[in-house]
């Protein structure tokens, strides 16, 4: 038998006119919204998803937006978001703009006529300015929920990870195992990703007093084969590093390509050290020194917000929420 609103009242002790106005999306006190929510979950109440969407105007539908479909980073995130908006009856739907500024601002314009409830955005591998067209959607009480990195000139929500700390930690442990001929490959010079990720490595230099090398940093724009060429350029140098440290999983994987090609053993020949674990770089060999960003996490923390701010709640817009990383010590660095 299905359970109803006032089976949901009696067990949560919560009046009945109360429970209809939280599933309606308006606000209620905190331990009234847990108290339901663990009453949904455990009686496993399952709304008529059609029947709100008429009674409510809403299309229970969040689009999110993000520049590939083929990025595990992206993809794992998403699972997370749709295990947790599921919960909450609402559908997503996955826009690529490839990219391309023109296009995205052309999805943008279609997203507006679907009347969706919500917008989450990765702007990474986004070159152009798009602030003025997501600002519409927050203007007309659309939430926008922005996810590992910013856009300029846009105050919104967002979830990102301690891209600054992560690099630091992952610099001081090279510099602690004694290497100073440090390579870097930073992301795209432009993100707020690359940039604080690049500044991580350069703060680990000073706290230690030792000088920085800008010669040894190469950006290859998060892209994999960028990231073998730069590799390529930092090896040839009269004075290579015993040490390179690849800022995001698209360059570790192109740089991983290239010291394969080039039969250099790791961490004979040189100390190896990553960011982000999936499934690519669990293969390598031998196991692989890197920072793991907590996407499962991402995701839960970006559909929440998202939930609240459907739900009217805006007292603390715009939000930043960072999340902490995790240093994982393998077999790919050495001592020297």
């Amino acid at each position: 038998m299905s359970v109803t609103l006032r089976d949901l009242s009696k067990y949560t002790g919560v009046a009945l006119g109360t429970v209809s106005r939280y599933l309606n999306g308006e606000t209620v006190r905190e331990n009234t919204r847990v108290k339901l929510e663990t009453a949904i979950k455990e009686l496993g109440y399952k709304e008529n998803i059609v029947s709100k969407a008429r009674r409510t105007g809403s299309s229970m539908t969040i689009a999110v937006v993000l520049s590939a479909l083929n990025a595990e980073f992206f993809m794992r995130i998403i699972e997370s978001l749709d295990n947790e908006l599921s919960n909450h009856m609402f559908s997503i739907l996955l826009f690529n703009f490839h990219k391309d500024p023109a296009y995205l601002k052309r999805r943008f314009e279609e997203l507006r006529h679907r009347s969706v409830d919500g917008l989450i955005f990765f702007p990474s591998g986004l070159e152009g300015d798009i602030a003025e067209e997501l600002k519409s959607f927050i203007d007309s009480r659309v939430p926008v929920v922005v996810i590992d990195d910013f856009v300029h000139g846009l105050k919104t929500d967002a979830v990102v990870v301690d891209n600054r700390n992560s690099t630091f930690r992952a610099t001081e442990y090279l510099l602690r195992q004694g290497h100073r001929n440090i390579g870097f490959l930073a992301g795209r010079k432009g993100s707020f990703v690359a940039q604080n990720r690049y500044e991580g490595c350069r703060d680990a230099f000073e706290a230690y007093d030792l000088p920085w090398d800008e010669s040894k940093v190469r950006w290859a724009d998060f892209e994999v084969n960028k990231a073998r060429k730069m590799f390529n350029d930092i090896m040839a140098d009269k004075n290579p590093p015993t040490a390179v440290f690849s800022t995001s999983y698209d360059m570790t994987m192109g740089t991983f390509l290239s010291i394969v090609n080039k039969k250099i053993s790791i961490p004979d020949d040189l100390s190896l050290f990553g960011y982000d674990r999936f499934s690519g770089t669990d293969a390598f060999s031998p196991k692989l020194s890197l920072i793991e960003q907590p996407t499962e996490k991402i995701g839960k923390t970006a559909a929440n917000i998202l939930i609240d701010r459907i739900r009217g709640n805006w007292d603390d817009f715009p939000k930043t929420v960072e999340l902490k990383t995790k240093m994982i010590i393998r077999d790919s660095v050495r001592r020297v």
